[in-house]
């Protein structure tokens, strides 16, 4: 039931995250550097103001015991805040064949850090799933005809952050909650920066955006809160497979919300690594030979 319930927490943490562009839609001026402060900011508002309603305390005593999980934590922070920041000035620079790259990329990276990191094995059933996956990632990368390094970046580092989460055994809130705190001082120095010089949405925008701003912590909190939780009860190879829920959500809002182009090209990608997903998530490691003789 656990293992079920994690599978099913991460999947819908991808899904979150593969919706957030109809979010990010109506903020169409918004700075990268802005946008990534505020959400700094008001994540340690909105987790601080949930704590006090729900009498949680950060256990600090327990943390300076525990050096090791303390630094983990305070590393997840910077290491999703780079993830983001490639992922948002990809958006606000029309780069978005990187984004869709290093999103197809990173649960392979999640696979291989599961093999070498925390000494997972790959069932067969897995096997044949990595396969199909990488051969619709092959034919893509031969066909776009060069080697994506930012693409590879982006997708590395943000398996990275599903690794460290990995390590660290504090509860989920916890974590996020330090995990913006240790970068808040910075995303303050920004947030008055951009407020002394009268420039930014949240300083020349209207009310609304000024809350599309705020709301943009609960809708980032959201999805990493569920990943954090699910990465923590699921097989890290299998968190790697789910990942391309996010991507193909993707996909699909361009073609059908956004009214972009199909291209060729992902839909053949699309249709391996979808069938290395399907392959992943059937139990057919249940189906046991009937006893002959048995019926029913």
């Amino acid at each position: 039931m656990k293992n079920w319930l994690g599978t099913g927490t991460t999947a819908l943490a991808f899904i979150v995250w593969g919706l957030l562009p109809l979010y990010f839609q109506f903020m169409p001026g918004v700075q990268m550097w802005e946008l990534i402060s505020h959400r700094i900011l008001w994540s340690v508002v909105l987790l601080g103001g949930l704590f006090l309603l729900l009498g949680h305390k950060v256990p600090w005593a327990k943390l300076r015991s525990e050096p090791r999980q303390l630094g983990l934590i305070l590393l997840a922070g910077p290491v999703m805040t780079i993830s983001w920041s490639m992922f948002t000035w990809c958006l606000t620079t029309g780069q978005v064949l990187t984004t869709s790259l290093a999103y197809f990329m990173t649960p392979l990276f999640n696979i291989v850090f599961a093999v070498i990191f925390l000494k997972e094995r790959l069932t067969p059933q897995k096997h044949l799933a990595v396969a199909l996956a990488l051969a619709g990632l092959a034919y893509m990368l031969f066909c776009y005809g060069q080697l994506p390094w930012y693409s590879l970046i982006m997708g590395g580092v943000f398996a990275c952050y599903g690794l460290i989460k990995k390590m660290i055994h504090y509860d989920t809130g916890t974590s996020l909650y330090l995990e913006a705190m240790v970068q808040l001082p910075i995303a303050i120095l920004l947030i008055g920066w951009h407020t002394w010089h009268g420039e930014g949405l949240f300083v020349a925008g209207e009310v609304s955006d000024k809350l599309l701003l705020i709301g943009s912590a609960i809708a980032t909190l959201l999805p990493v809160g569920l990943f954090s939780y699910g990465v923590s009860n699921t097989r890290m190879s299998t968190v790697g497979l789910l990942q391309y829920i996010e991507p193909s959500l993707a996909f699909l809002l361009a073609i059908y919300w956004f009214h972009e182009a199909p291209d060729p090209i992902k839909t053949v990608g699309f249709a391996f690594i979808w069938a290395g997903l399907l392959v992943s998530l059937l139990p057919l490691h249940r189906l046991k030979r009937r006893p002959q003789g048995v019926t029913r």
